[in-house]
């Protein structure tokens, strides 16, 4: 009978602890959210701006980019939660903007806490090499609008917009900055601690300030250039990459 109680007692237990102790099966969701700023202000399409130095009017009207690599860290592990993918940001950021900005959720990620997010903008250079008929239709990399044949690149970063010049107040001249090329795949590393908890959906805001965009490390003479589509203007792509990979915060 004493020996009977002794188990019964040591299962309970053994229970017990099961049941208060974490697994390595514990997950929760973590919810990344894209907002654009204009400097201290929030941005929306189609709504007027003063470009940056020269106070021209302008207007964004599409923003969209590839995100590759998109990594979360501890202290001691890294966890890459998507290879490639597609965000199209503009429907978020139009009239009434979505007061949590563009929404990009991950479910089942593991418990813990986290210091870093990784991502690159643009595609890395192994896809990059293939073109959209090289993947199947549901893939990513399947759509031909987001790929420039003659230059055998997708194209990484596509703002577009229209602006006002020689001092016209009414933004009228239509102005696509498109990025690509190998060259113009940046990398971004930014400090952001957060603590995924067990069936709980964590929220990481990530800011992209359009004005860093334009005149971050360099300013981006608008005025002088509206349209990037060709090979010869690779120096204008690196000029924007760069002032694009500090532009999130």
């Amino acid at each position: 009978m004493k020996y009977t109680i002794y188990i019964l007692i040591s299962v309970m237990g053994l229970f017990l602890l099961s049941c208060d102790k974490k697994t390595d099966d514990d997950t929760g969701d973590l919810n990344f959210r894209f907002k654009l700023m204009y400097g201290d202000k929030p941005m929306e399409m189609f709504k007027t701006y003063d470009y940056p130095v020269t106070n021209d009017k302008f207007q964004m009207t599409r923003l969209s980019f590839y995100i590759s690599d998109l990594t979360i860290k501890t202290q001691n592990d890294a966890t890459m939660i998507k290879d490639i993918d597609y965000l199209n940001v503009t429907n978020s950021h139009t009239a009434p903007v979505a007061a949590n900005g563009f929404e990009y959720k991950f479910l089942g990620i593991k418990v813990g806490n986290y210091q870093t997010v990784d991502f690159g903008i643009g595609v890395p250079k192994e896809m990059n090499a293939q073109a959209p008929k090289d993947f199947d239709s549901n893939h990513i990399l399947s759509s031909s609008a987001e790929y420039w044949t003659s230059w055998k690149s997708y194209v990484f970063f596509k703002p577009e917009g229209i602006i006002g010049l020689n001092g016209n107040p009414t933004p009228e001249t239509p102005f696509a900055l498109h990025l690509g090329g190998d060259d113009a795949l940046r990398k971004i590393t930014l400090a952001k601690p957060f603590t995924v908890s067990k069936d709980q959906v964590t929220n990481v805001d990530i800011i992209l300030d359009m004005q860093k965009f334009f005149n971050g490390k360099s300013l981006y003479e608008l005025s002088k250039t509206q349209q990037i589509h060709s090979v010869s203007q690779l120096t204008l792509i690196n000029q924007l990459a760069d002032n694009m990979q500090i532009s999130f915060r």
